[in-house]
């Protein structure tokens, strides 16, 4: 696993979603399923990437001239403040594509191998990662697990500035605006304005990462998951190794699951992100993402890897998500097996220190063997996840 996430990073390196660096590592990934798997293809997908770190300059226009016009029209000041926090809301909360028509139209490419079992098929387990990398996010350095606070905090000073907003409209109704209450006001939208503002434009500086942990090591372990069940056939169980495009703008696992939903209402999703550091955990919840998942395809897991000698804890990721969202939003069973910081955040998240020197092995074995434990007791059969350790 090691060997694969430094052969990417050094012969490829940075890999932006829909870049050509990420159809590199998605034809190199195709290449080493081909030798492991039944059929193994790449799915083109069409996309508008930068919408959705972007559209926060979107929300910052909007509330700038909401500020310019808030003395003389207080309730077109509201009405744009509600659009600012409305594109957080819609587009990074529910995963709506509500801001990208403004942004340029570009191409991703999943890449989907698929391995039979020796007899007959009675289920479809999904083993996921993303092979892009991220934008340098100077501000989750600098903040680490208060970045939700600053974010939402920025959100509660927007609804504090719309009721600003309309106080003033009522004010203004009743003959009762005074220079005095219209300077207290409008303090709201300007401080909304002003960290919405910080946010929006330092929120990713123009460095991509190399994206050892985030997350080449999710695709080391889908590779490895391909190598060992290529020679362990499984008996009933159908098993898909993925892995995503355009993950760092929540589109590539989308357009999967549009594809694919009707087919895999039936399947259960175990997808791997940022598995090569902190304490690796069964994903439940994502909050920002609105998104709860499967309970029982958790405990399940858990139960597997206690099994394998490495049983892993249930833990919500309480900021940020992963690609097992569209999935669960969808009905379909999924979890994300996850590095998390002791406060429930993703362990180096978007820093140009996440490099493969920096990665613990023993986390990426982990991963590696409470999800094989989990798949053959799934298929109904033997094993305690040690036959893993020379992958």
């Amino acid at each position: 696993m090691m060997e694969f996430i430094r052969t990417i990073c050094e012969e490829i390196g940075p890999r932006l979603g829909t870049g050509d660096a990420e159809k590199r590592a998605g034809i190199k990934i195709k290449e080493m399923l081909e030798g492991l798997v039944d059929e193994v293809f790449i799915e083109p997908f069409e996309c508008h990437p930068g919408g959705f770190l972007d559209f926060l300059k979107a929300a910052f226009v909007a509330a700038l001239i909401s500020v310019l016009v808030f003395w003389w029209v207080p309730i077109a000041s509201a009405i744009l403040l509600v659009y600012a926090i409305s594109t957080f809301i819609v587009e990074q909360m529910l995963l709506k594509e509500y801001t990208d028509f403004l942004f340029p139209k570009r191409e991703g490419e999943n890449v989907v191998g698929k391995l039979r079992p020796s007899g007959e098929s009675k289920q479809v387990i999904i083993v996921s990662g993303h092979h892009d990398s991220a934008y340098e996010f100077p501000l989750f350095a600098k903040y680490k697990h208060n970045f939700g606070k600053l974010a939402y905090g920025t959100a509660g000073l927007m609804i504090a500035g719309i009721l600003a907003s309309v106080a003033k409209f009522v004010l203004d109704l009743m003959s009762l605006s005074s220079i005095a209450s219209n300077i207290a006001l409008i303090i709201f939208p300007v401080a909304a304005l002003v960290l919405g503002g910080y946010i929006a434009f330092s929120l990713h500086s123009k460095k991509v990462i190399l994206g050892a942990n985030d997350n080449l090591s999710g695709v080391a372990v889908v590779l490895s998951l391909a190598s060992y069940f290529s020679v362990n056939r499984l008996v009933n169980t159908e098993l898909w190794f993925v892995s995503f495009s355009c993950e760092e703008c929540m589109r590539g696992s989308k357009r999967f699951v549009e594809k694919h939903a009707n087919e895999l209402r039936a399947a259960r999703l175990v997808n791997f992100d940022m598995v090569g550091r902190g304490t690796i955990s069964i994903d439940i919840a994502e909050p920002e993402y609105t998104t709860k998942h499967s309970k029982v395809l958790a405990r399940a897991f858990q139960e597997s890897s206690k099994r394998a000698g490495t049983e892993l804890p249930m833990a919500p990721t309480k900021f940020g998500g992963t690609d097992a969202a569209f999935f669960s939003k969808r009905k379909i069973e999924a979890i994300s097996i996850i590095g998390l910081t002791p406060e429930q955040y993703p362990d180096t998240w978007h820093e140009l220190t996440d490099t493969p020197e920096n990665l613990k092995p023993e986390c990426l074995q982990r991963a590696l063997d409470a999800t094989v434990q989990f798949i053959r007791d799934a298929d109904g059969g033997p094993g305690d996840g040690n036959e893993t350790k020379a992958l």
